[in-house]
């Protein structure tokens, strides 16, 4: 490795691990009128719209998950109600988020983490009336209680179905040879009206503990992964995993080959979006020999061709954390940039299905401790959610 990589290494490290040891202690307010009067617990928050337009968020604090929502895209909001309404000790962070999803026919669904007999075991439950009670809280994996579960993934099929994407410590040992900070990827899938039972699937083995895995659905039905594999000699790079209605899952096909080598948690998992004629829009963060920083790429046939990754942002700030998100013929790529001082959001935009980019700008800035952001959309829109320490929360339409 030489000089120049190691350096920017040991700069993005250290700027990382001082972010983190602050953002773990930070409590940001949560900005709009009629808020629940605590903080987002490690700048970390949910967020999603139903059909009808609503903004719904799912807060964690301390010792409860609230909902509230938005009828006027964040303006004001609200007043929250507990899903949890006994006391749980509530794990969360930038990296592994709850999540809330909105069914066609309203009903809410809600993922969060709390230690128990493990650290951040995930939980779902689900509220049938607006949001005004919640049903108790079931857990997600069978070996909850035996084996470190979280970075559960909470999706939503055509149907309506809930689907659970998780990092699972159960199969540990088979993936000991290629070294520490492996585990393996499981799924369940609930239908409605089969709350309680919940089949833990194995979807691959050598998954990178600690980044964060993203999952769409192919235009037809199908769920896309991706994530940081790691291989034989102990490379984490990016593979795009998809679903055969026959046989069940293909054999992943490696999207980077960024030759990443590192016996730690990079805590930097990638980002996914699956436009309406099945092209996969693909993000990632690396500090490889071959790059470093974050990248964007496409593919037509979800990773037999991939086009040449885009380098983004200024890689003298630190680049991390993207997010990539489509409407139409529109892209919108998001990240964050530190420069010392503050970290700084920035917007990338193509009209075009990631054929041409219009350049880069800045959307927000902090001096504070951040969350990663997020994009989202109404079918109408797009915004960026952020949540800053001192800003709190943030809801900003960019499209």
């Amino acid at each position: 490795m030489n000089k120049k990589v190691s350096s920017f290494i040991l700069l993005f490290l250290g700027a990382f691990v001082l972010l983190n040891l602050s953002g773990c202690q930070s409590t940001a307010p949560i900005s709009g009128k009629n808020s629940l009067s605590v903080g987002i617990k490690n700048n970390s928050l949910a967020v999603t719209f139903s059909a009808d337009g609503t903004l719904w968020r799912l807060l964690p604090a301390k010792e409860f998950m609230s909902v509230d929502y938005s009828k006027d895209k964040g303006l004001t909001y609200s007043q929250a109600v507990r899903v949890n309404p006994i006391k749980q000790k509530i794990n969360t962070w930038p990296e592994n988020l709850p999540s809330i999803k909105v069914t066609k026919a309203g009903r809410i669904m809600v993922m969060y983490y709390a230690d128990g007999e493990q650290k951040a075991m995930s939980y779902f439950s689900y509220s049938d009336d607006n949001g005004q009670s919640f049903a108790p809280s079931q857990l997600i994996s069978h070996h909850a209680k035996t084996s470190m579960n979280y970075m559960t993934e909470m999706v939503l099929d055509k149907q309506d179905n809930v689907h659970f994407f998780w990092h699972d410590q159960r199969d540990e040992s088979i993936d000991a040879e290629l070294g520490a900070s492996v585990l393996s990827l499981y799924h369940a899938k609930i239908e409605i009206g089969s709350e309680n039972n919940i089949k833990n699937t194995l979807v691959s083995h050598a998954l990178c503990s600690c980044c964060r895995t993203a999952i769409k659905f192919t235009p037809t039905g199908l769920p896309v992964i991706f994530m940081r594999m790691v291989f034989a000699n102990g490379t984490r790079d990016h593979v795009l995993l998809t679903k055969n209605k026959v046989s069940g899952w293909n054999s992943p096909r490696r999207i980077s080959d960024d030759q990443w080598n590192i016996e730690a948690c990079p805590e930097h998992g990638p980002a996914l979006a699956v436009d309406e004629l099945g092209r996969s829009h693909l993000a990632w963060f690396t500090l490889g020999k071959q790059r470093q920083g974050i990248f964007y790429a496409q593919t037509d046939d979800y990773g037999k061709q991939v086009s040449k990754p885009l380098p983004l942002g200024n890689l003298d700030y630190l680049p991390s954390h993207p997010d990539v998100i489509g409407l139409g013929e529109d892209i919108i790529l998001t990240w964050t940039e530190f420069n010392g001082t503050n970290t700084v959001l920035y917007v990338q935009k193509s009209v075009n299905r990631g054929e041409t980019w219009q350049p880069a700008k800045p959307l927000l800035s902090s001096k504070s401790s951040a969350g990663h952001a997020k994009l989202l959309t109404d079918n109408k829109h797009i915004f960026v959610s952020w949540v800053t320490k001192h800003q709190g929360h943030q809801m900003i339409k960019v499209k």
